[in-house]
């Protein structure tokens, strides 16, 4: 236990100093602001111009804030093996004694950061720039959904990333399923509207109960009423973490077995 968590505190601190050495805190800050805000902008432009009535200003807003973990998070953290094989450096990696799944979860620890820093700029701008209020909004519940969505999603990045260290990239993987979620985990209009097949699909995305949850929690619902899909989210994120865990030891042996460890 003690040597993981020095694995993770290794792995993490040291994606935390090459991101930002490679990308200057503030061009990292202002990207990550630009995307937010733009994002926000062209949806609910999008809500007002349709007229929905069940897709109002708020309902969009809180959905792309909550969706912009996805767009940091799920994305990042699927590439991070991929970044490793092309830079040359996962053959060393792999001639350590600790666990790929290990290392690379550690390193998705700057993405869980980065998601934390995306949805708090969202937010913000819901409030200053969108004018949706947060009078009534249940903090507490609303920081648990936050900190559940980076975790599910991220164990999603990892079980897509271990598949990625089969392929020439994963970074097309990982855009397929972050704007799939865009469209069909009820960020832009309801669930409901969906075909019956695409609605079952869209709830086995940890994406959809967080969208619904933190509307609610904005709404001033407690966290005791929100269990439900808090505890969905911590399900789906735990099972896609468990088969990351499988899928990082298949392909790792496989690419050892065929000496393809820098092929791609």
């Amino acid at each position: 236990m003690t040597g993981t968590l020095r694995i993770l505190a290794a792995t993490s601190r040291n994606m935390f100093v090459n991101r930002f050495t490679v990308v200057p805190p503030a061009y990292w800050a202002a990207q990550i602001l630009v995307t937010s805000f733009f994002s926000m902008y062209f949806f609910s432009s999008l809500a007002s111009y349709v007229g929905n009535p069940e897709a109002t200003a708020q309902y969009v807003v809180i959905g792309n804030a909550v969706q912009s973990i996805a767009a940091t998070t799920l994305l990042s953290v699927t590439e991070i093996p991929s970044i490793e094989k092309h830079s040359g450096t996962l053959g060393g990696l792999m001639q350590t004694p600790a666990p790929l799944f290990t290392v690379f979860f550690g390193m998705s620890l700057f993405s869980i950061f980065t998601g934390i820093v995306a949805v708090s700029a969202s937010l913000s701008f819901a409030a200053f720039f969108f004018h949706i209020s947060f009078a009534g909004c249940d903090f507490a519940s609303l920081l648990a959904i936050i900190a559940m969505t980076c975790l599910s999603l991220t164990g999603m990045g990892m079980l897509l990333g271990g598949v990625g260290l089969h392929l020439r990239t994963s970074a097309i993987i990982a855009n397929v399923v972050a704007y799939i979620g865009l469209l069909i985990c009820g960020v832009n209009f309801p669930v409901s509207y969906l075909p019956g097949w695409l609605q079952t699909v869209s709830h086995c995305l940890p994406l959809t109960y967080a969208a619904d949850a933190a509307r609610a929690a904005v709404g001033g619902a407690p966290l005791s009423e929100l269990l439900q899909p808090m505890g969905m989210m911590a399900l789906i994120g735990a099972a896609a973490a468990v088969a990351a865990w499988f899928v990082f030891r298949f392909f790792e042996r496989l690419l050892r077995r065929g000496g393809r460890i820098d092929m791609f």
